[in-house]
């Protein structure tokens, strides 16, 4: 039991403080920038004035590479707390790379969409938006991972009172910008239905699903 304890820390240690190099690394190239962008968490002040900017900066670049892996890393932990034998980097590397497929398929699939609909700028904004409130986001969830992998390991309960604080703040997080974008998208209110249905619900069924899939596994 000692022994495999210590081989799900061995592999959860690296890759957190791989997430947390990869920080340390943004924080030292984008400087204040990177202050300014933790600001979002409180306020949409650096959202509005940074949101035409290139949406492929390299500071939103790692610090949602940070994201994905943080969330594969919780999910992982979520997934098998009760069956700690499948608690290992290899399950970590499977819902990595079903994240990273899904974020990516995601987005482009909404480009296209919204590219056809006629609302790509309205499209680009939430997407910015998205992507600042998910930097902002990994760096919670490294804390989170901190916590059920090394504080509260042992205690189921522990473990997914965390978890669901964490998922009601994704739900705010998302509520927010569903909210703050809704006057725009409602101009079009047979695409906004498409896009909530299309483009907001089902991906993450689908996700649900992989991850089931991935436990039976």
């Amino acid at each position: 039991m000692e022994l495999r304890e210590s081989y799900i820390n061995n592999w959860a240690t690296i890759v957190i403080a791989f997430c947390l190099l990869l920080l340390v690394i943004a924080k030292w190239i984008y400087k204040s920038e990177f202050y300014h962008l933790l600001s979002a968490a409180i306020s949409n002040r650096y959202i509005k004035v940074s949101r035409n900017e290139n949406p492929n900066h390299g500071l939103r670049i790692i610090t949602v590479t940070v994201y994905t892996i943080g969330l594969a890393l919780w999910i992982t932990k979520l997934s098998f707390t009760e069956v700690q034998s499948l608690l290992d980097f290899k399950t970590f590397l499977l819902f990595l790379t079903g994240l990273t497929i899904f974020i990516l398929a995601k987005r482009y699939f909404s480009m296209m969409i919204a590219s056809l609909m006629k609302f790509d700028e309205i499209l680009e904004l939430i997407e910015y938006h998205r992507n600042t409130y998910r930097a902002v986001l990994g760096i919670l969830l490294i804390i989170v991972n901190l916590l059920i992998y090394y504080t509260f390991h042992d205690s189921i309960v522990a473990v997914r009172l965390i978890s669901i604080v964490s998922i009601f703040m994704f739900v705010i997080y998302n509520f927010i910008i569903l909210y703050t974008y809704s006057k725009s998208l409602l101009q079009h209110s047979f695409y906004f239905i498409l896009y909530l249905c299309a483009l907001e619900t089902a991906p993450y069924l689908l996700l649900y699903k992989y991850i089931m899939l991935s436990r039976a596994y």
